[in-house]
């Protein structure tokens, strides 16, 4: 990504917030208050940043409570569920990611063994559990996908493309979208369980399962049940962009879900910046540059909303303005454009405005069930994540991101 357009003093700034980030976090697994070892919100997200941290600027991590901590998650591998959010999915993540950091001694063994776990547990035809990244078959992608850079990955991954296969919906023009199975804890009509509901969000929806797919596009024995999945759904996509209150600045191109009136937020779990993302991505890997005008044109469309209408209320990745600044930069790197560049410098800007008048509290994490904000050290809510992504904005090192299907 080329360098980012802010001036020294800000560079400065951020770079004392990312100190600042550093040493809460530290300090929050040092007392010992992280109960639980996920991605999202627990030990392995934080040490994702530590360890991003330290790459940035050594001085600034305390290398004996990341040690202590990595060998602990380590140890209690065996004791995990599953899943990206919470489970082994996200946490083998992180430590693949920091195997392949050091390429003189990368250990292509690792993992095989959570390779072989994942290929049995994932190997049900038709898959009947959840199908999208947080809890569901879609959130196994970003460490196979991480994996196949430096093993082979065939079968975990055609395990991961049957299972989308035998839960996609296929239409009689060809278009193919994903319902939220029945007992979803993700569905938002629980009243009629059996009515179709396609969820538009990258954290939940069609996005994510587009997102989930696009690294196994490259394995060749898979590339063409791949290229129907991603051409399917890229179409389907493009034909439920909202129709009403068209050419409102103020509104969203997308909504949360198919049928509903309701405009999504600006973030990177719903809205149309994460969609921009997935179908700019699709294009560029399927040759089809129709994809990539149509998401150049969502982008710029969401340039124009600020934190009132696009729902800011606090600084986290999942839908928070540091977590925009990134996005928009990603989005500058797939479609070079200067109002996306600029939309990046606006809102590290104002995330700095935010911590001028705040200090640390700008980047507590808003609780819709308790209606305030608090103090979170997470990836996805938190300052783990918040840190992760100044830092990308500085070094312009982005990979981090691959773990939420942004890249």
């Amino acid at each position: 990504m080329a360098k980012l357009s802010i001036t020294e003093n800000q560079r400065q700034e951020v770079t004392e917030i990312i100190t600042l980030l550093a040493s809460r976090v530290s300090d929050n697994l040092k007392s010992g208050q992280a109960h639980q070892n996920g991605l999202l919100s627990g030990v392995a997200g934080q040490l994702l940043f530590l360890f991003n941290a330290y790459q940035f600027d050594p001085k600034i991590v305390d290398e004996a409570v990341f040690s202590d901590m990595l060998e602990a998650l380590q140890e209690q591998l065996t004791d995990q569920s599953f899943e990206l959010s919470n489970g082994l999915a996200g946490q083998a993540w992180v430590l693949e990611y920091f195997n392949q950091a050091d390429q003189e001694d990368y250990d292509p063994q690792l993992l095989d063994d959570v390779d072989e776990l994942f290929a049995r547990a994932l190997d049900h035809d038709p898959w009947s559990g959840e199908i999208e990244m947080v809890l569901g078959l879609s959130g196994y992608a970003p460490y196979t996908a991480l994996r196949a850079k430096y093993s082979e990955q065939h079968k975990l991954y055609s395990t991961i493309v049957a299972g989308l296969e035998s839960t996609a919906t296929y239409f009689d023009n060809g278009h193919i979208a994903w319902s939220q199975p029945a007992q979803s804890v993700y569905r938002f009509d629980t009243n009629d369980t059996e009515k179709p509901e396609f969820n538009l969000g990258l954290a939940h929806g069609v996005p994510g399962m587009i997102a989930a797919l696009l690294p196994a596009h490259n394995i060749p024995s898979l590339n063409a049940r791949v290229t129907k999945l991603l051409s399917g759904a890229c179409d389907w996509l493009m034909a439920h962009q909202n129709t009403s209150e068209k050419g409102n600045e103020r509104h969203s191109c997308y909504g949360s879900c198919v049928g509903s009136d309701e405009q999504s937020r600006l973030g990177w779990c719903y809205g149309d910046l994460t969609i921009a993302m997935i179908l700019a991505r699709a294009g560029k890997a399927l040759d089809r540059p129709s994809y990539v005008d149509h998401a150049l044109e969502v982008a710029l469309h969401a340039c124009k909303r600020r934190a009132v209408d696009g729902y800011i209320n606090d600084a986290g990745v999942c839908h928070g303005f540091v977590g925009l600044a990134l996005i928009f930069k990603l989005l500058d790197k797939l479609m070079p454009h200067p109002e996306l560049k600029a939309r990046s410098v606006f809102w590290v800007e104002y995330s700095l405005e935010k911590f001028h008048e705040d200090g640390i509290k700008a980047f507590y994490s808003y609780s819709g069930v308790e209606k305030a904000h608090a103090e979170d050290f997470g990836l996805l809510m938190g300052y783990a994540g918040i840190g992760c992504a100044f830092i990308s904005l500085l070094n312009d090192d982005s990979s981090w991101t691959e773990c939420l299907l942004m890249s």
